[in-house]
């Protein structure tokens, strides 16, 4: 079991009000002073404890738009806004000419406290450090309600923690030990948990902080942060006031955003102190681990943070399905050596109630595409009667998001299946280590709440087969990030090769790092030209000196420069070759890794069609192998193991050719020789009409054939082989069993599920539900069925049948089949196929199918009338205006055709 470190995104817990160990936040205040001095109480005096009293002089201000916003720091993203800029040498801290009542007396020309700089006017800013008072979850006065007052600040709701300090973190383990692990509790959880937890931090704030974050600053930048707080109180918080119209920057050549780096560093080194603090107590009190969604939504580095936990959290929302933002993520957590990269998988903003299966299955590949392993989905809440409530059940953020997994959906018997599939990737890649080719350089100080852009641009490495990861100079300190033999990590990831761009961020202890790694051997690739961007404030001196180390390392002969921002063609050129060799007409991703303990290699094999319709996509190639081991395909849909019988072999490298539906992927394994693998038995290629194949009881390879075909021997042969007797057949004349799911008549009556009666249909052929009278707003389950008859040997055949295949179109949400009342194993979506040879009966066979479909289509009539505790979606925060409209009408039901394949298996010689 999972649990949140707290009742909300476990960011806080019930603690009094002024503990010291509760958010921080910063408040500033300012006037404009237009004459020669200031003799008056700070602005926003008495807000809180006064942090900072600076004044300077204005020199001017502009106004921009989003397209005309000119860069920040890395990470940045532009705002339309006023931005006034500051004289940095004017800027004074005039804090200790502020008098015990708040009155400040400044004569900026003769006192000497702001540089007798020409600007338009003086300004005065007041800074005041406060505490945030943020709720992690309402109290009962906050509620409303019929609710009573709190007696105590345990039923008073929950603050959220300081979460840049380790007196924060102890806020939230205090709580624990004290109110929740008693009365062996804690003994009980030991024996069940698995996971502390902790969503992305989204507390509300001007600007991060913590009590004592101006004394750690000075520690360690070696200067006082206090009169640059100022150019702090943008894009520096969350929500509140932390995107302003009005910037405040200086007239230093970056508009002082070294200074902001310093900040946002600083503050990364204190999150990471929390996040610490909360995995160690959580492994030693309680002998489990501890995950946390990490960084995004923070101006900080992602990157230099993620290996604080024992299982960093990712999600596919924020992360929008984005492979190469997960591998922003995974670089640093895999380099970390952590086993599990999760995901809060499956939520997208307007599709409450009509989110299919299929889909989320598509989101699971494309994170396996980039390292993750691991997923949570967001499960039924509760199971009882909620108020103000209607069918099908509480619904959480007011139907703006993807439904809740439950058994108020027709759907819910039927999940197993694809989350098998998922349970057997995840066993595979959460052994061994992964293996990737290319690391990427990647600084960048501020992460989005919603990543939506590569940051390597180009796809050249994708398409000659490379993998690759991201990793920050702040991951390079972490005990893997050694090279060994020209490699990076060897016991991690074993990077070939590290590409810079020359547009990149550097740190001075990066640039250490670079110099340590170039002089060891690894391969550095420098795209486009050398990086000349150094984060924070630095010496002229020590500025002039990074140029110098950089410009003597790319004399080194295994640091190599571009002339544009691809790299792809110079790593091959270097004769550095991908893992997998990718040759296909389509978009292939491929996901490597080495278990040591067996000696088995496991590679992620898929097809992306991400922007083809459901059905179509499919393609063909082949992928080499930088393995000479036993090739065997790991089917997760069903648990079986086999040898994979077509292949070719060089000294170095397996080639496998692969036949692919869109979206489809699979899993080889390749297997150290023993007696059960050591075999040289196989084919080189096989043509299209061989449907599938196997080794025979005497050691042969038997070929499936289900039309003319043609087969290649190890040895260069090629044979061909008949097609059988009987041509494939679609079936037709389908009966439709719909078992309808509707509201009750009392919406607000939910407990006891849906209203429920069936009705038939006959199909002469497989249409969707809403070309059927009567179907068009129904959701539920349909039950198909119809005949054909078969049989091995008729007088017409001059060669007996062996068997049959039956294939069955694109499955829109979920599929169970059987035939002659027998289920076929679990069918893979993508390509819903199934060798029914022990199935099938002389004569006349039944073949029945069941899907089920989501609730979308019944719910869009009531739509307006549903309600989730008194909200609905046409809740303010909700309804049309923000794009939640009803969900669109979804086509239910079995699409297509259905057609049996009849085969003669042939025993083949292949020398």
């Amino acid at each position: 079991m999972d649990f949140a470190m707290g009742p909300n995104q476990g960011a806080g817990v019930p603690a009094l009000i002024n503990d010291e160990g509760l958010m921080w936040d910063l408040a500033t205040y300012n006037v404009n002073v237009t004459g020669g001095s200031f003799d008056a109480v700070l602005p926003g005096w008495g807000t809180g404890k006064l942090q900072a009293a600076v004044s300077g002089k204005i020199l001017g201000s502009e106004k921009f738009t989003t397209s005309d916003s000119p860069g920040g720091l890395p990470g940045d993203l532009p705002l339309a806004r006023t931005q006034y800029t500051l004289s940095a040498q004017s800027l004074t801290d005039v804090t200790p000419l502020v008098d015990p009542s708040g009155r400040l007396h400044v004569d900026f020309v003769a006192s000497g406290t702001t540089a007798n700089t020409t600007g338009q006017s003086n300004m005065i800013f007041a800074v005041y450090l406060i505490q945030s008072h943020y709720r992690a979850q309402q109290g009962p006065l906050e509620m409303k309600g019929p609710m009573s007052n709190p007696d105590s600040y345990i039923n008073n709701g929950s603050w959220a923690v300081d979460h840049f300090s380790a007196l924060g973190a102890r806020v939230m383990t205090k709580f624990w030990e004290e109110h929740i692990l008693n009365n062996e509790t804690r003994e009980l959880l030991q024996q069940v948990g698995n996971y502390a937890w902790e969503d992305s931090v989204e507390i509300e704030a001007n600007v991060y902080w913590t009590k004592n974050f101006s004394a750690i600053f000075e520690e360690e930048h070696k200067y006082s942060v206090n009169k640059w707080l100022p150019v702090l109180f943008h894009r520096n918080g969350h929500y509140k006031n932390s995107n302003p119209g009005v910037w405040w920057v200086t007239d230093e050549m970056d508009e002082g955003n070294s200074h902001i780096a310093d900040y946002r560093a600083t503050l990364a080194s204190q999150y990471q102190i929390y996040e610490s603090t909360i995995n160690k107590w959580v492994e030693e009190y309680l002998n489990l681990q501890f995950s946390a969604q990490l960084s995004y939504n923070l101006p900080m580095d992602m990157l230099a943070n993620i290996p604080s936990v024992d299982a960093p959290e990712t999600e596919s929302l924020d992360f929008s399905d984005l492979i190469d933002g997960y591998r922003q993520y995974s670089g640093p957590a895999n380099l970390a050596r952590r086993r599990i990269i999760s995901s809060e998988c499956g939520a997208v903003r307007g599709e409450a109630y009509s989110q299919s299966l299929p889909e989320i299955l598509w989101k699971v590949k494309r994170s396996y595409a980039g390292s993750v392993n691991q997923f949570v989905f967001h499960g039924f809440p509760y199971s009882g009667e909620y108020g103000n409530t209607t069918w099908p059940t509480w619904t959480t953020f007011n139907y703006q998001y993807s439904g809740m997994h439950g058994p108020h959906e027709p759907a819910w018997e039927f999940y197993r299946d694809q989350f098998d599939f998922i349970a057997r990737n995840n066993w595979v890649f959460q052994s061994g280590t992964p293996r990737i080719d290319i690391a990427i350089w990647q600084k960048t100080t501020v992460y989005p709440g919603h990543i939506q852009l590569r940051t390597y641009v180009p796809t050249d490495l994708e398409q000659m087969g490379y993998s690759y990861e991201y990793l920050s100079p702040d991951n390079l300190n972490l005990p893997a990030a050694k090279v060994i033999d020209g490699i990076l990590a060897p016991k991690a990831q074993a990077f070939k090769a590290l590409v810079l761009r020359q547009n990149d961020s550097l740190t001075l202890d990066g640039v250490s790092k670079l110099i340590e790694f170039a002089n060891a051997g690894l391969s550095i690739v420098l795209a486009g030209g050398v990086p000349t961007t150094v984060l924070g404030t630095l010496a002229p001196g020590v500025y002039r000196q990074v140029l110098r180390d950089l410009d003597t390392m790319t004399q080194q002969p295994n640091v190599y420069m571009t002339n544009s921002t691809l790299v792809a063609s110079k790593i091959a050129a270097l004769g550095i070759k991908p893992r997998t060799k990718i040759s296909a007409n389509a978009t292939w991703y491929t996901y490597w890794r080495s278990d040591s303990a067996s000696n088995i290699d496991y590679v992620f094999v898929y097809n992306d069609a991400m922007y083809s319709a459901p059905g179509t996509g499919a393609s063909e190639g082949t992928i080499e192998f930088q393995s000479t081991k036993i090739p065997y395909e790991y089917n997760a849909w069903t648990g079986e193991k086999r040898p994979i019988l077509t292949y070719e072999q060089t000294k170095t490298s397996t080639i496998i050719p692969f036949r692919l539906a869109g979206n489809q992927s699979t899993i080889v394994a390749f297997i150290p020789a023993s007696e059960d693998t050591a075999k040289s038995t196989h084919l080189s290629q096989t043509s299209s009409g061989i449907l599938g194949c196997n080794v025979s009881t005497n050691g042969r390879i038997s070929l499936k054939v289900g039309s003319t075909s043609t087969y290649e021997t190890s040895t260069g042969a090629t044979k061909t082989l008949s097609a059988a007797p009987v041509s494939p057949f679609k079936l037709s004349n389908w009966t439709l069993i719909v078992e309808h799911w509707d509201p009750p008549i009392d919406l607000y009556n939910y407990t006891g599920g849906a209203a429920k009666h069936n009705t038939t249909h006959p199909l002469p052929r497989l249409v969707s539900w809403l070309e059927i009278p009567g179907l068009q707003n129904v959701s539920g389950r349909g039950h198909y069925s119809t005949t054909f008859t078969y049989s091995r040997n008729s007088n017409k055949m001059s060669t007996p049948l062996s068997g049959a295949f039956i294939s069955f179109p694109p499955v829109y949400h979920t599929l169970q089949a059987s035939v002659n009342g027998k289920r076929l194993p679990p069918l893979d979506v993508t390509d819903p196929r199934a060798d029914i040879k022990e199935y099938l009966v002389e004569g006349v066979n039944t073949v029945e199918a069941v899907v089920a479909t989501p609730l979308g289509n019944v719910l869009r009539p009531i739509w307006s009338q549903l309600r989730s505790s008194g909200e609905g979606p046409g809740s303010l925060d909700a309804g049309p205006s923000k794009g939640f409209v009803p969900p669109p009408q979804g086509r239910y039901g079995m699409v297509g055709e259905v057609w049996v394949w009849p085969y003669v298996e042939v025993d083949v010689d292949v020398d």
